[in-house]
């Protein structure tokens, strides 16, 4: 079971002690990413991007990552501060601006809702009937994707959220660990992600493994499915875990 039934109250003493868990592990985390984005915003490494929009006809590509920014969200509780969570933001440009054009209202609304949903910047004409309806858009949307991974104790369940939009690719996803688990071998999965490197990061943590594990049964039919493990590429060496400049840039 991941999280507490309605009829498990957390006390505000297992609060409190999740509350000084979860700094704990937030402040070596904000240590870490902050020098990790101080680094790329010096070396500026060429990550390129690209994404697919909805309905996959279309895409924005040859995107380049730049920009990275990553700040420390602090909560104050009789009188002393505690990390509350860190949010890291980076942008995905290209020159230019990509046109779509759908026939019909709905089409039109859903591609709508879908760029409004992910943040991306758009105009759109529509073109309307003698009767006022829309009988097609014509979208021009700008080659930018904005990128944002919050991380933040969830102080009820005694558990680290990762929740990432745009990362990598549209929509947002959250990831889960127990405290015992998260540290720096995360960290640096993470940081393979943004990077484009090869990663572990979405089966890293056991939530994450267990959905891994359940997906590959149900898309693996036959009687050896259930025994063949899911394939996981292994955790880097942890020698420069110290240095996030020297584990993922090279």
């Amino acid at each position: 079971m991941l999280f507490r039934s309605q009829k498990q109250q957390i006390t505000q003493a297992e609060i409190n002690q999740n509350l000084l868990r979860a700094h704990a592990k937030l402040k070596d985390c904000l240590h870490y990413l902050v020098d990790l984005f101080n680094s790329l915003n010096v070396i500026k490494p060429v990550v390129t991007r690209y994404y697919y929009l909805e309905g996959g006809g279309t895409k924005l590509e040859n995107l380049l990552q730049c920009d990275y920014n990553c700040n420390g969200r602090r909560l104050t509780v009789d009188h002393h501060d505690y990390i509350e969570s860190i949010v890291l933001r980076f942008r995905c440009v290209a020159d230019g601006k990509i046109t779509i054009e759908k026939q019909s209202d709905p089409m039109v609304q859903r591609l709508r809702d879908h760029l409004w949903t992910n943040t991306l910047k758009f105009d759109l004409k529509e073109v309307r009937n003698e009767r006022g309806y829309v009988e097609r858009g014509i979208f021009t949307v700008n080659c930018e994707v904005p990128v944002a991974i919050t991380i933040a104790g969830d102080l009820e369940n005694g558990l680290i959220r990762i929740t990432a939009k745009n990362l990598e690719k549209l929509g947002e996803y959250t990831y889960l660990y127990d405290f015992d688990e998260f540290g720096v071998n995360v960290l640096e999965e993470l940081g393979k992600v943004i990077l484009a490197k090869p990663n572990a990061f979405r089966t890293t943590g056991k939530r994450q493994q267990a959905v891994a594990t359940t997906s590959v049964r149900a898309t693996r039919p036959g009687p050896d499915a259930d025994d063949a493990p899911p394939a996981v590429e292994p955790s880097a060496a942890l020698a420069d875990a110290g240095d996030p400049t020297k584990s993922l840039i090279r």
